[in-house]
């Protein structure tokens, strides 16, 4: 579990850390500690906002060392709460938004998936893949449009629809 969402991890403690290298030593260290801790994590939770906790408590008792130190001029505790906050928020709706767009697109007809894929996987032009698929490029710019807004229209039903569950 922790492999997996060492990425999140990393990418949340550069919201909070003003230096990379900071943040590459500090999340070997979360890493570590985390590992020592997985005892105390309740399988039935969510992973990722324990880990998260977990990276947050962390970084500002780094902070607040460096501080001390005079090393590095760090906000105040309450804001870097507040963007750890947001950030943790941000991750869960970009998941639960992620999951729906999953969603929809499994509802596509496979030749409509296969053309998206082709269009977003970046290795054919927009030329390239209207030559490849026998069609002009204004033909397929507005067939691609068209599926944007459905699935556009599918993730904000699914969204919509949990938001009242």
């Amino acid at each position: 579990m922790l492999l997996i969402h060492q990425r999140n991890l990393h990418t949340f403690l550069l919201t909070l850390l003003p230096h990379e290298d900071d943040v590459d030593d500090l999340l070997q260290q979360i890493c570590l500690a985390l590992w020592q801790k997985k005892d105390s994590y309740a399988p039935d939770r969510p992973f990722l906002p324990w880990a998260y906790a977990f990276a947050r408590n962390h970084a500002l008792k780094y902070l607040q060392q460096q501080s001390r130190d005079k090393q590095v001029a760090v906000f105040h505790g309450g804001l870097l709460e507040q963007l750890a906050v947001a950030r943790e928020t941000f991750d869960a709706s970009a998941d639960t938004r992620r999951q729906a767009l999953a969603a929809c697109l499994k509802r596509l007809r496979p030749e409509q998936r296969q053309l998206l894929e082709d269009r977003f996987a970046g290795t054919q032009t927009l030329k390239q893949l209207a030559a490849a698929t026998g069609v002009s490029a204004a033909s397929l710019t507005m067939k691609l449009q068209r599926l944007r807004h459905a699935l556009l229209k599918c993730v904000q039903h699914r969204l919509a629809r949990e938001e009242a569950t």
